[in-house]
């Protein structure tokens, strides 16, 4: 061996001895040891073979790592703490450091500087891609959005292993490595798990791990009547967009999308927790049956018929107070007078805002146990009637800086308890709104209660804000489910039991 090789071998002797070592059960340990080996890794005395050497055993140890931080952010409420904040940005960083080494050795590849069997361009693309599926994941549990030059980078990489295609493969086709890569990373997006909680992505992205594959990709624009598909421009390295939200523009090269499969795989697997049957597999032990059929019908919806903004948002900035979750909002519509009301509240500001929604962010206080799904009320004055909205997306670069997106699904509430019946066992009553009829949702009164409240047609509703108030009521319609509250519609039964 040369003097040279043994100086070589002696540069990423530290890095194999700890790739082949056990995994720690300390996280933060084996992170730093992640980002300290990767540095050394692209020193210039590192040669090229060690190098790809040592990037494709990183690529096990870092997704081990990352599920790691994974079970961590899952259980985890937003804004993080600035510790696992910070976890959380140094494994979003990692990961983009291994993808660089992967576009390095691509490059490497395509110019036949190198090639073998596990160095060939649909290879290299599956794992960059699989890798920037985990990004992706890891920032979105971190309340974060795609990192810059993530849809680029997935653009290349696909691109890159359309191009591998074997001559006798028909025009157009991937190695299946690359494409199911590609298709977990487009459905998790087009999921909107920005409007998921932590637990909730852990389980999208476990589903689609091994359900992706049944989505499209194709280079054919779909027919006017399918609305169910998403455009991608390559060249411009943005987010799959839904047809029904913008059409795509006129330009060569346009990739689309479809989740329709997934959606009716969704409807098979929901068809079975409503029913009779044995449990199915592989949902975990804190998501029950009820659950897992109401998570799978908010995604169902995205991945089947993606929302299109029927409103405009304009642009704004005033501040108002704001009160969240429904317990504090009900405590506080209990309380009279507006001094003892804000202290429920903190102040946010609006940064936009339309007809059905805002967008908010965070001034003062501390916020703290955030979640998407979550009930929310605000207003500007004093005098004005609280307006109570939910929560459908969360973003926080940082855990001082919190902005959340509101859908407004009633202009007043009115604080009561309401019990339903299950079997004959006794149920508690549960803290509640009524909400007025709400046109753009509701026709009839409305009541905002926790998640897991209804469990039959009829049940008991209690009011003694000014007198008190029996009656029972009568469910008409399950109009909204979140892993926090569910909204339905009901009336007065005239005839109780």
């Amino acid at each position: 061996m040369s003097a040279a090789d043994t100086s070589l071998s002696d540069r990423t002797a530290p890095i194999l001895d700890w790739l082949a070592s056990d995994l720690s059960e300390d996280t933060e340990l084996e992170l730093a040891a992640l980002v300290r080996h990767l540095d050394e890794l692209v020193r210039p005395d590192v040669g090229r073979n060690q190098f790809h050497r040592c990037l494709e055993l990183v690529y096990t140890r870092s997704l081990s790592i990352s599920g790691s931080i994974r079970e961590k952010l899952a259980v985890a409420s937003l804004p993080l703490s600035v510790n696992l904040h910070r976890s959380a940005t140094r494994m979003v960083s990692a990961l983009g450091k291994i993808v660089v080494g992967y576009e390095e050795i691509l490059s490497e590849v395509q110019h036949r500087l190198v090639r073998t069997t596990r160095r060939n361009p649909e290879t290299i693309s599956s794992r960059a891609l699989a890798i920037l599926g985990e990004q992706l994941t890891i920032a979105h549990l971190a309340g974060n959005s795609a990192p810059y030059d993530f849809w680029q980078r997935a653009h290349a990489f696909y691109r890159a292993g359309q191009a591998e295609a074997s001559p006798d493969a028909r025009p157009g086709s991937v190695p299946e490595g690359t494409l199911t890569a590609y298709k977990y990373i487009l459905a998790f997006a087009a999921a909107q798990p920005e409007g998921l909680t932590g637990r909730e992505i852990c389980w999208v992205a476990e589903y689609l791990a091994s359900t992706a594959t049944s989505s499209r990709v194709s280079q054919t624009s779909p027919r006017e009547d399918e609305l169910g598909w998403f455009w991608i421009d390559p060249d411009q390295g943005n987010a799959p967009v839904s047809i029904s939200r913008r059409d795509p523009p006129v330009v060569d090269g346009l990739i689309f999308f479809s989740a329709e499969e997934l959606a009716r795989r969704a409807t098979t697997l929901i068809e079975q927790l409503e029913g009779e049957q044995a449990q199915p597999a592989g949902l975990p032990e804190w998501l029950g049956r009820a659950e897992a059929a109401t998570l799978l019908r908010r995604v169902r919806e995205y991945w089947a018929n993606p929302p299109h903004r029927e409103h405009a948002r304009r642009r704004n900035q005033y501040a108002i107070r704001v009160c969240c979750g429904l317990d504090n909002i009900w405590k506080m519509l209990r309380e009279p007078g507006t001094v003892r009301q804000n202290r429920y509240a903190t102040e946010w500001m609006v940064v936009n805002e339309s007809p059905t929604g805002y967008a908010i962010m965070q001034v003062t206080g501390t916020a703290n146990k955030l979640g998407a799904g979550m009930a929310l009320a605000l207003r500007r004055e004093d005098e004005d009637p609280w307006t109570l909205c939910i929560v459908r997306w969360i973003r926080t670069e940082t855990p001082e800086q919190v902005e959340l997106g509101l859908q407004v699904i009633a202009n007043t509430a009115k604080p009561v308890t309401v019990g339903f019946r299950a079997g004959l066992l006794p149920r508690p009553m549960k803290q509640a709104l009524v909400l007025p009829p709400l046109p753009a949702l509701n026709r009839q009164q409305a009541i905002l209660a926790p998640a897991g409240t209804y469990t039959a047609r009829r049940f008991m509703l209690v009011s003694d804000t000014n007198r008190l108030y029996i009656a029972q009521g009568r469910l008409l319609s399950l109009d909204l489910q979140t892993a926090a509250v569910e909204l339905f519609q009901y009336e007065i039964d005239p005839y109780p039991l």
